[in-house]
Protein backbone atom coordinates (compact mmCIF):
# COMPACT_ATOMS: atom_id res chain seq x y z
CA UNK A 1 0.00 0.00 0.00
CA UNK A 2 2.36 2.56 1.04
CA UNK A 3 4.69 1.35 -2.50
CA UNK A 4 1.36 2.26 -4.27
CA UNK A 5 0.92 5.77 -2.63
CA UNK A 6 4.66 6.59 -3.11
CA UNK A 7 4.17 5.94 -6.91
CA UNK A 8 1.17 7.87 -7.04
CA UNK A 9 2.65 10.73 -4.89
CA UNK A 10 5.76 10.44 -7.40
CA UNK A 11 3.00 10.91 -10.35
CA UNK A 12 1.44 13.83 -8.37
CA UNK A 13 4.18 15.59 -7.62
CA UNK A 14 4.78 16.05 -11.82
CA UNK A 15 1.24 17.64 -12.29
CA UNK A 16 1.81 20.93 -13.18
CA UNK A 17 -0.08 23.80 -11.77
CA UNK A 18 -2.13 24.90 -14.96
CA UNK A 19 -2.76 21.31 -15.01
CA UNK A 20 -4.55 20.77 -12.11
CA UNK A 21 -6.12 24.23 -12.71
CA UNK A 22 -7.88 23.00 -14.97
CA UNK A 23 -8.58 19.83 -14.10
CA UNK A 24 -9.98 21.31 -10.90
CA UNK A 25 -12.75 23.32 -13.75
CA UNK A 26 -13.57 20.34 -15.79
CA UNK A 27 -13.88 17.49 -13.04
CA UNK A 28 -17.61 16.77 -12.16
CA UNK A 29 -17.17 14.12 -9.73
CA UNK A 30 -19.29 13.50 -6.81
CA UNK A 31 -17.15 10.89 -4.93
CA UNK A 32 -15.62 12.79 -2.04
CA UNK A 33 -12.50 11.10 -2.26
CA UNK A 34 -11.49 11.93 -5.60
CA UNK A 35 -11.85 15.56 -4.42
CA UNK A 36 -10.11 15.19 -2.03
CA UNK A 37 -7.47 13.52 -3.91
CA UNK A 38 -7.98 16.30 -6.50
CA UNK A 39 -7.43 19.00 -3.90
CA UNK A 40 -4.25 17.48 -2.72
CA UNK A 41 -2.60 17.48 -5.90
CA UNK A 42 -3.46 21.21 -6.58
CA UNK A 43 -2.50 22.22 -2.83
CA UNK A 44 0.90 20.22 -3.76
CA UNK A 45 1.18 22.07 -6.84
CA UNK A 46 0.52 25.34 -4.99
CA UNK A 47 3.41 24.53 -2.51
CA UNK A 48 5.69 22.10 -3.76
CA UNK A 49 8.68 22.38 -0.95
CA UNK A 50 6.05 21.38 1.49
CA UNK A 51 3.54 18.67 0.16
CA UNK A 52 1.23 17.26 2.07
CA UNK A 53 0.73 13.41 2.38
CA UNK A 54 -2.08 11.53 0.37
CA UNK A 55 -4.71 9.90 2.97
CA UNK A 56 -3.68 5.89 3.12
CA UNK A 57 -7.28 5.19 3.80
CA UNK A 58 -8.46 5.93 0.54
CA UNK A 59 -9.09 2.80 -1.64
CA UNK A 60 -5.73 2.54 -3.93
CA UNK A 61 -7.93 1.61 -6.63
CA UNK A 62 -9.00 5.18 -6.01
CA UNK A 63 -5.56 6.37 -6.47
CA UNK A 64 -5.04 3.90 -9.73
CA UNK A 65 -8.34 5.21 -11.44
CA UNK A 66 -7.77 8.83 -10.78
CA UNK A 67 -4.24 8.79 -12.46
CA UNK A 68 -5.80 7.05 -15.59
CA UNK A 69 -8.52 10.15 -15.67
CA UNK A 70 -5.98 12.95 -15.34
CA UNK A 71 -4.08 11.27 -17.99
CA UNK A 72 -6.76 10.63 -20.73
CA UNK A 73 -8.07 14.16 -19.78
CA UNK A 74 -4.40 15.98 -20.01
CA UNK A 75 -4.17 14.09 -23.59
CA UNK A 76 -7.23 15.11 -24.73
CA UNK A 77 -6.77 18.40 -24.67
CA UNK A 78 -2.45 18.07 -25.62
CA UNK A 79 -1.73 20.02 -28.97
CA UNK A 80 1.32 18.42 -29.64
CA UNK A 81 -0.34 14.79 -29.17
CA UNK A 82 -3.08 16.13 -31.55
CA UNK A 83 0.03 16.83 -33.98
CA UNK A 84 1.38 13.76 -33.45
CA UNK A 85 -1.80 11.87 -34.17
CA UNK A 86 -2.27 14.12 -37.59
CA UNK A 87 0.88 12.74 -38.62
CA UNK A 88 0.52 9.77 -38.12
CA UNK A 89 -2.88 9.63 -40.24
CA UNK A 90 -0.90 11.33 -42.83
CA UNK A 91 1.14 9.12 -43.29
CA UNK A 92 -1.10 6.19 -43.07
CA UNK A 93 -3.41 7.88 -45.88
CA UNK A 94 -0.31 8.75 -48.13
CA UNK A 95 0.65 4.81 -47.58
CA UNK A 96 -3.22 3.36 -47.84
CA UNK A 97 -2.53 1.59 -44.39
CA UNK A 98 -5.38 3.83 -42.81
CA UNK A 99 -7.80 1.55 -41.06
CA UNK A 100 -11.85 1.67 -41.16
CA UNK A 101 -11.95 2.60 -37.53
CA UNK A 102 -9.42 5.89 -38.06
CA UNK A 103 -11.33 6.95 -40.98
CA UNK A 104 -14.39 6.98 -38.85
CA UNK A 105 -12.96 8.23 -36.38
CA UNK A 106 -11.38 11.32 -38.60
CA UNK A 107 -14.73 11.78 -40.63
CA UNK A 108 -16.52 12.62 -37.20
CA UNK A 109 -13.79 15.00 -36.64
CA UNK A 110 -14.07 16.92 -39.99
CA UNK A 111 -18.17 16.83 -39.50
CA UNK A 112 -17.86 18.09 -35.95
CA UNK A 113 -15.15 20.77 -36.82
CA UNK A 114 -16.08 24.11 -35.30
CA UNK A 115 -12.92 26.63 -35.05
CA UNK A 116 -9.49 26.36 -36.02
CA UNK A 117 -7.62 24.53 -33.27
CA UNK A 118 -3.84 24.74 -32.74
CA UNK A 119 -2.33 23.07 -35.36
CA UNK A 120 -5.23 23.63 -37.60
CA UNK A 121 -3.65 24.10 -40.74
CA UNK A 122 -1.37 20.67 -40.51
CA UNK A 123 -5.40 19.14 -39.48
CA UNK A 124 -6.14 21.02 -43.09
CA UNK A 125 -3.88 19.61 -45.00
CA UNK A 126 -4.59 16.38 -43.88
CA UNK A 127 -7.87 16.80 -45.46
CA UNK A 128 -7.05 17.39 -48.51
CA UNK A 129 -4.87 14.24 -48.93
CA UNK A 130 -7.68 12.23 -47.50
CA UNK A 131 -10.27 14.28 -50.23
CA UNK A 132 -7.81 12.72 -52.60
CA UNK A 133 -7.40 9.15 -50.99
CA UNK A 134 -11.46 9.03 -50.90
CA UNK A 135 -12.05 10.14 -54.54
CA UNK A 136 -9.52 7.40 -56.41
CA UNK A 137 -11.28 5.31 -54.45
CA UNK A 138 -15.17 6.71 -55.64
CA UNK A 139 -16.02 7.32 -52.09
CA UNK A 140 -18.44 10.27 -53.33
CA UNK A 141 -20.40 10.56 -50.12
CA UNK A 142 -17.22 10.87 -47.72
CA UNK A 143 -15.66 12.77 -50.61
CA UNK A 144 -18.87 15.30 -50.37
CA UNK A 145 -18.02 15.51 -46.79
CA UNK A 146 -14.31 16.61 -46.87
CA UNK A 147 -14.88 18.38 -49.69
CA UNK A 148 -17.33 20.72 -47.78
CA UNK A 149 -15.38 20.81 -44.71
CA UNK A 150 -12.19 22.52 -47.43
CA UNK A 151 -14.49 24.73 -48.96
CA UNK A 152 -16.08 26.13 -45.81
CA UNK A 153 -12.70 26.08 -44.27
CA UNK A 154 -10.62 27.45 -46.96
CA UNK A 155 -10.50 31.40 -45.41
CA UNK A 156 -9.53 30.08 -42.35
CA UNK A 157 -6.41 28.42 -43.66
CA UNK A 158 -5.39 30.90 -45.93
CA UNK A 159 -5.77 33.80 -43.80
CA UNK A 160 -3.65 31.32 -41.22
CA UNK A 161 -0.52 30.74 -43.75
CA UNK A 162 -0.93 34.81 -44.37
CA UNK A 163 -0.58 35.49 -40.91
CA UNK A 164 2.08 32.82 -40.12
CA UNK A 165 4.29 34.22 -43.00
CA UNK A 166 3.76 37.51 -41.94
CA UNK A 167 5.11 36.51 -38.24
CA UNK A 168 8.49 35.57 -40.22
CA UNK A 169 8.91 38.85 -41.32
CA UNK A 170 8.59 40.36 -37.79
CA UNK A 171 10.70 37.83 -36.33
CA UNK A 172 13.60 38.71 -38.71
CA UNK A 173 13.15 42.22 -37.66
CA UNK A 174 12.67 41.29 -33.70
CA UNK A 175 15.48 38.52 -33.36
CA UNK A 176 18.03 40.79 -35.25
CA UNK A 177 17.04 44.07 -32.96
CA UNK A 178 17.62 41.10 -29.89
CA UNK A 179 20.86 39.93 -31.65
CA UNK A 180 22.49 42.91 -32.62
CA UNK A 181 20.21 45.91 -32.62
CA UNK A 182 20.47 46.59 -36.04
CA UNK A 183 16.43 47.11 -36.47
CA UNK A 184 13.59 48.38 -34.94
CA UNK A 185 10.55 45.83 -33.96
CA UNK A 186 8.21 48.71 -32.17
CA UNK A 187 5.86 48.61 -35.90
CA UNK A 188 5.11 45.69 -35.36
CA UNK A 189 3.25 45.64 -31.79
CA UNK A 190 -0.14 46.28 -31.97
CA UNK A 191 -0.55 43.72 -34.82
CA UNK A 192 1.18 40.87 -32.71
CA UNK A 193 -1.17 42.13 -29.86
CA UNK A 194 -4.49 41.85 -32.71
CA UNK A 195 -3.32 38.03 -33.52
CA UNK A 196 -2.57 37.06 -29.98
CA UNK A 197 -5.94 38.36 -29.68
CA UNK A 198 -7.86 37.33 -32.59
CA UNK A 199 -9.93 34.05 -31.45
CA UNK A 200 -10.77 33.07 -35.21
CA UNK A 201 -7.33 32.60 -35.61
CA UNK A 202 -5.69 28.69 -35.62
CA UNK A 203 -3.39 28.71 -31.80
CA UNK A 204 -0.18 27.89 -32.97
CA UNK A 205 -0.40 31.58 -34.25
CA UNK A 206 -1.84 33.29 -31.75
CA UNK A 207 1.02 31.36 -29.50
CA UNK A 208 3.61 32.25 -32.02
CA UNK A 209 2.67 35.87 -31.38
CA UNK A 210 2.91 35.84 -27.74
CA UNK A 211 6.77 34.57 -28.28
CA UNK A 212 7.41 37.41 -30.56
CA UNK A 213 6.00 40.00 -27.84
CA UNK A 214 8.09 38.27 -25.43
CA UNK A 215 11.36 39.42 -27.98
CA UNK A 216 9.78 43.04 -28.41
CA UNK A 217 8.83 44.13 -25.04
CA UNK A 218 12.51 42.86 -23.55
CA UNK A 219 14.35 44.76 -26.61
CA UNK A 220 12.28 47.71 -24.86
CA UNK A 221 12.70 47.13 -21.87
CA UNK A 222 8.74 47.46 -21.30
CA UNK A 223 7.95 44.93 -19.01
CA UNK A 224 4.74 46.23 -17.85
CA UNK A 225 3.21 45.65 -21.27
CA UNK A 226 4.26 42.27 -21.47
CA UNK A 227 2.90 41.68 -17.84
CA UNK A 228 -0.50 42.55 -19.51
CA UNK A 229 0.15 39.85 -22.12
CA UNK A 230 1.05 37.04 -19.72
CA UNK A 231 -1.42 37.80 -16.98
CA UNK A 232 -3.89 36.82 -20.68
CA UNK A 233 -1.93 34.28 -21.41
CA UNK A 234 -2.18 32.91 -17.64
CA UNK A 235 -6.37 32.89 -17.94
CA UNK A 236 -5.81 31.10 -21.59
CA UNK A 237 -3.65 27.99 -20.00
CA UNK A 238 -5.80 27.59 -17.04
CA UNK A 239 -8.47 27.31 -19.41
CA UNK A 240 -6.76 24.60 -21.43
CA UNK A 241 -6.42 26.45 -24.29
CA UNK A 242 -2.92 26.45 -26.13
CA UNK A 243 -2.01 23.49 -23.72
CA UNK A 244 1.06 21.20 -24.20
CA UNK A 245 3.95 20.44 -21.44
CA UNK A 246 6.15 21.91 -23.69
CA UNK A 247 4.22 24.84 -23.91
CA UNK A 248 3.96 24.94 -19.82
CA UNK A 249 7.79 24.96 -19.80
CA UNK A 250 8.42 27.43 -22.05
CA UNK A 251 5.57 30.04 -20.09
CA UNK A 252 7.08 29.27 -16.87
CA UNK A 253 10.84 29.99 -18.13
CA UNK A 254 9.87 33.15 -19.42
CA UNK A 255 8.37 33.95 -16.46
CA UNK A 256 11.47 33.59 -14.62
CA UNK A 257 12.65 36.25 -16.62
CA UNK A 258 9.53 38.75 -16.27
CA UNK A 259 9.63 38.48 -12.32
CA UNK A 260 13.47 39.01 -12.29
CA UNK A 261 13.03 42.51 -13.99
CA UNK A 262 10.39 43.52 -11.26
CA UNK A 263 13.36 41.67 -8.80
CA UNK A 264 10.29 38.95 -7.59
CA UNK A 265 12.50 36.58 -7.09
CA UNK A 266 10.60 34.42 -4.82
CA UNK A 267 8.03 34.03 -7.64
CA UNK A 268 10.90 33.93 -10.29
CA UNK A 269 12.49 30.86 -8.28
CA UNK A 270 9.09 28.98 -8.19
CA UNK A 271 8.57 29.41 -11.91
CA UNK A 272 12.23 28.45 -12.27
CA UNK A 273 11.66 25.43 -10.42
CA UNK A 274 9.00 24.49 -12.74
CA UNK A 275 10.53 25.21 -15.94
CA UNK A 276 13.28 22.93 -15.46
CA UNK A 277 11.39 19.86 -14.61
CA UNK A 278 11.55 18.40 -18.48
CA UNK A 279 14.67 17.50 -19.86
CA UNK A 280 14.23 18.87 -23.46
CA UNK A 281 16.13 20.62 -25.99
CA UNK A 282 15.63 24.12 -23.80
CA UNK A 283 16.72 22.52 -20.28
CA UNK A 284 20.18 24.29 -20.67
CA UNK A 285 18.24 27.61 -21.23
CA UNK A 286 16.03 27.10 -18.64
CA UNK A 287 18.18 25.92 -16.40
CA UNK A 288 20.96 29.09 -16.80
CA UNK A 289 17.76 31.22 -16.00
CA UNK A 290 16.92 29.09 -13.05
CA UNK A 291 20.04 29.34 -11.76
CA UNK A 292 21.08 33.05 -12.36
CA UNK A 293 17.94 33.34 -10.06
CA UNK A 294 19.21 31.43 -7.13
CA UNK A 295 22.72 33.15 -7.36
CA UNK A 296 20.53 36.63 -6.86
CA UNK A 297 18.59 34.85 -3.87
CA UNK A 298 22.29 34.15 -2.50
CA UNK A 299 21.27 30.78 -2.78
CA UNK A 300 24.82 30.06 -4.36
CA UNK A 301 25.47 26.22 -2.79
CA UNK A 302 22.15 25.42 -4.59
CA UNK A 303 22.90 27.09 -7.86
CA UNK A 304 26.62 25.20 -8.03
CA UNK A 305 25.02 21.92 -6.65
CA UNK A 306 22.45 22.07 -9.79
CA UNK A 307 24.87 23.50 -12.08
CA UNK A 308 27.47 20.40 -11.43
CA UNK A 309 24.22 18.14 -11.65
CA UNK A 310 23.61 19.42 -15.14
CA UNK A 311 27.16 19.11 -16.51
CA UNK A 312 26.39 16.02 -18.32
CA UNK A 313 23.69 17.35 -20.35
CA UNK A 314 26.45 20.21 -22.06
CA UNK A 315 27.73 17.28 -24.09
CA UNK A 316 24.19 16.41 -25.32
CA UNK A 317 23.66 19.94 -26.65
CA UNK A 318 24.15 21.88 -30.43
CA UNK A 319 23.12 25.78 -29.42
CA UNK A 320 26.04 27.46 -28.77
CA UNK A 321 24.41 30.07 -27.26
CA UNK A 322 22.67 27.67 -24.28
CA UNK A 323 25.69 25.97 -23.92
CA UNK A 324 27.95 29.31 -23.52
CA UNK A 325 25.64 30.95 -21.33
CA UNK A 326 26.13 27.47 -19.08
CA UNK A 327 29.34 27.43 -19.08
CA UNK A 328 29.21 31.29 -18.03
CA UNK A 329 26.71 30.12 -14.88
CA UNK A 330 28.72 27.61 -14.21
CA UNK A 331 32.24 29.56 -13.57
CA UNK A 332 30.08 32.28 -11.66
CA UNK A 333 28.78 29.95 -9.65
CA UNK A 334 32.37 28.92 -8.91
CA UNK A 335 33.55 32.01 -7.89
CA UNK A 336 30.50 32.83 -5.56
CA UNK A 337 31.19 29.66 -3.52
CA UNK A 338 35.14 30.55 -3.14
CA UNK A 339 36.55 28.67 -6.03
CA UNK A 340 37.60 31.67 -8.41
CA UNK A 341 40.46 29.70 -9.36
CA UNK A 342 38.24 26.73 -10.49
CA UNK A 343 36.50 29.00 -12.36
CA UNK A 344 39.42 30.75 -13.97
CA UNK A 345 40.84 27.12 -14.82
CA UNK A 346 37.30 26.44 -16.38
CA UNK A 347 36.76 29.96 -18.36
CA UNK A 348 40.62 29.39 -19.77
CA UNK A 349 40.22 26.05 -20.97
CA UNK A 350 35.87 26.78 -22.68
CA UNK A 351 37.89 30.00 -24.02
CA UNK A 352 41.03 28.31 -25.93
CA UNK A 353 38.70 25.83 -27.39
CA UNK A 354 35.84 27.80 -28.21
CA UNK A 355 36.77 31.41 -28.68
CA UNK A 356 35.80 32.04 -32.27
CA UNK A 357 32.21 30.91 -30.62
CA UNK A 358 32.46 32.72 -27.97
CA UNK A 359 33.03 36.04 -29.49
CA UNK A 360 30.46 35.50 -32.53
CA UNK A 361 27.88 34.83 -29.88
CA UNK A 362 27.19 35.51 -25.71
CA UNK A 363 30.59 36.95 -25.55
CA UNK A 364 29.68 39.79 -22.63
CA UNK A 365 28.01 37.13 -20.48
CA UNK A 366 31.55 34.88 -20.59
CA UNK A 367 33.73 37.31 -19.76
CA UNK A 368 32.32 39.40 -17.03
CA UNK A 369 31.83 35.82 -15.53
CA UNK A 370 35.91 35.01 -16.49
CA UNK A 371 36.48 38.58 -15.13
CA UNK A 372 35.25 37.99 -11.87
CA UNK A 373 37.23 35.65 -11.21
CA UNK A 374 40.32 37.39 -12.07
CA UNK A 375 39.15 39.90 -9.78
CA UNK A 376 38.46 38.11 -6.97
CA UNK A 377 41.77 36.45 -7.49
CA UNK A 378 43.44 40.06 -7.79
CA UNK A 379 44.66 38.80 -11.36
CA UNK A 380 44.45 42.39 -12.79
CA UNK A 381 47.09 42.19 -15.39
CA UNK A 382 45.73 38.92 -17.10
CA UNK A 383 41.72 40.47 -17.07
CA UNK A 384 43.92 43.93 -19.03
CA UNK A 385 45.59 41.11 -21.31
CA UNK A 386 42.91 39.00 -21.80
CA UNK A 387 40.05 42.71 -22.53
CA UNK A 388 42.78 44.24 -24.93
CA UNK A 389 43.61 40.73 -26.88
CA UNK A 390 39.85 40.29 -27.83
CA UNK A 391 39.08 43.85 -28.14
CA UNK A 392 36.48 43.66 -25.92
CA UNK A 393 36.26 47.40 -24.97
CA UNK A 394 36.06 47.87 -28.92
CA UNK A 395 32.80 45.23 -28.90
CA UNK A 396 31.47 46.97 -25.29
CA UNK A 397 30.84 50.14 -27.48
CA UNK A 398 28.39 48.26 -29.85
CA UNK A 399 26.75 46.40 -26.94
CA UNK A 400 25.73 49.42 -24.81
CA UNK A 401 23.14 49.70 -27.09
CA UNK A 402 21.27 46.91 -25.83
CA UNK A 403 17.88 47.33 -23.40
CA UNK A 404 19.70 44.91 -20.75
CA UNK A 405 23.52 46.39 -20.70
CA UNK A 406 25.00 47.04 -17.63
CA UNK A 407 28.16 48.26 -17.65
CA UNK A 408 30.01 45.39 -15.69
CA UNK A 409 32.83 44.43 -17.78
CA UNK A 410 33.98 48.03 -17.97
CA UNK A 411 33.90 48.35 -14.27
CA UNK A 412 35.96 45.43 -14.02
CA UNK A 413 38.77 46.57 -16.48
CA UNK A 414 38.34 50.37 -15.07
CA UNK A 415 39.28 48.51 -11.59
CA UNK A 416 42.09 46.71 -12.66
CA UNK A 417 43.51 49.52 -14.57
CA UNK A 418 43.59 51.56 -11.14
CA UNK A 419 45.20 48.71 -9.11
CA UNK A 420 47.68 48.58 -11.76
CA UNK A 421 48.33 52.58 -11.62
CA UNK A 422 47.52 53.07 -15.09
CA UNK A 423 44.26 55.62 -14.27
CA UNK A 424 44.68 57.77 -10.71
CA UNK A 425 41.68 58.07 -8.20
CA UNK A 426 39.73 60.71 -9.79
CA UNK A 427 40.23 58.65 -13.38
CA UNK A 428 38.29 55.73 -11.33
CA UNK A 429 35.44 57.75 -10.19
CA UNK A 430 34.84 59.31 -13.15
CA UNK A 431 34.76 56.26 -15.29
CA UNK A 432 32.65 54.43 -13.04
CA UNK A 433 30.19 57.18 -12.89
CA UNK A 434 29.89 58.11 -15.98
CA UNK A 435 28.74 54.33 -17.01
CA UNK A 436 27.26 53.50 -14.27
CA UNK A 437 24.75 56.91 -14.34
CA UNK A 438 22.43 56.09 -17.29
CA UNK A 439 21.51 53.03 -16.13
CA UNK A 440 20.10 54.38 -12.32
CA UNK A 441 16.65 55.38 -13.69
CA UNK A 442 16.08 52.29 -14.06
CA UNK A 443 15.38 50.48 -9.82
CA UNK A 444 16.44 46.87 -11.06
CA UNK A 445 19.64 47.98 -12.74
CA UNK A 446 20.32 50.23 -10.28
CA UNK A 447 20.19 47.60 -8.00
CA UNK A 448 22.78 45.37 -9.83
CA UNK A 449 25.10 48.00 -9.77
CA UNK A 450 24.86 48.27 -6.32
CA UNK A 451 25.75 44.73 -5.96
CA UNK A 452 28.61 44.70 -7.84
CA UNK A 453 29.72 47.69 -6.08
CA UNK A 454 29.69 46.21 -3.24
CA UNK A 455 31.11 43.11 -4.81
CA UNK A 456 34.18 45.11 -5.68
CA UNK A 457 34.39 47.53 -2.47
CA UNK A 458 37.61 45.16 -1.20
CA UNK A 459 39.07 46.25 -4.21
CA UNK A 460 38.70 50.30 -4.51
CA UNK A 461 37.30 50.29 -0.20
CA UNK A 462 37.99 54.45 0.17
CA UNK A 463 36.00 55.22 -3.78
CA UNK A 464 33.21 52.98 -2.93
CA UNK A 465 31.16 55.09 -1.05
CA UNK A 466 32.19 58.43 -2.96
CA UNK A 467 31.15 56.27 -6.17
CA UNK A 468 27.97 55.06 -4.85
CA UNK A 469 27.24 58.00 -3.22
CA UNK A 470 27.61 60.17 -7.11
CA UNK A 471 25.84 57.80 -8.47
CA UNK A 472 22.58 58.23 -6.03
CA UNK A 473 22.95 61.99 -6.24
CA UNK A 474 22.81 61.24 -10.10
CA UNK A 475 19.60 59.56 -10.32
CA UNK A 476 17.83 61.79 -7.89
CA UNK A 477 18.89 64.89 -9.94
CA UNK A 478 18.08 62.82 -12.62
Amino acid sequence: MKKKLEKFADFASDVLPHEIAWLMQVQQFQDADNREILQTIEHNCQHPRTPVAFRTAIDKRKYSNLKQWIQQRLDSIDVDKHLIHINQLDQKIMTDSISPAEEKVLLQAIARYDRPEYYFTKFYELTLSYRQFLLIRMRYKDHHTVSQFIERQRPNYEKSKEVFQKLHDATLDITSQYAQNTTESRQWEQWLLDTFNDETLDGLNRYFAVVRLTFLYFNYSAFDKLKEVYDALDVLLKKGVFYSRRILFNYYANCVLLHSKFDVLQQAEEYGYLSIKQKNTDHLHYLNNYSAILLRQGKIHEALALMKQSFPSLRHTNNLRNKIGFMAFYIKCLNLNGQPADGEKMADSFLRDNSKDILAHRWHIFFVAYFQSLVLQEKYDKLLKACRKFQLLHKEAEYQARPNYLPTLQWYYHISRYVENEIDDEQLVAKMVESGRPHFGNAHKQRLLLDLLAEVKSCIPHLCVRIKSMLLVSEISG
